[in-house]
């Protein structure tokens, strides 16, 4: 009956460091990640969020500027 249903094959790869990082803090948190052996989707996680956190700040500045 649903033979035309299948699910999809996932492939598990381990996340890397980025090769070029925005600033040392990043660079510090995946040496962090390396030598306490923290879940690289956490890392990922902070550096999405600091990315994201910066880039609002920016924002805002630049509109009190105008």
């Amino acid at each position: 009956m649903f033979s035309w249903f299948k699910k999809k094959k996932e492939e598990k790869t381990e996340p890397q460091a980025p090769e070029e990082y925005l600033d040392d803090m990043e660079k510090c948190l995946w040496e962090i990640k390396e030598e306490y052996d923290v879940p690289t989707e956490e890392i990922i996680d902070v550096v999405q969020s600091k990315r994201k956190n910066l880039d609002y700040m920016h924002k805002i500045l630049s509109r009190k500027n105008k």
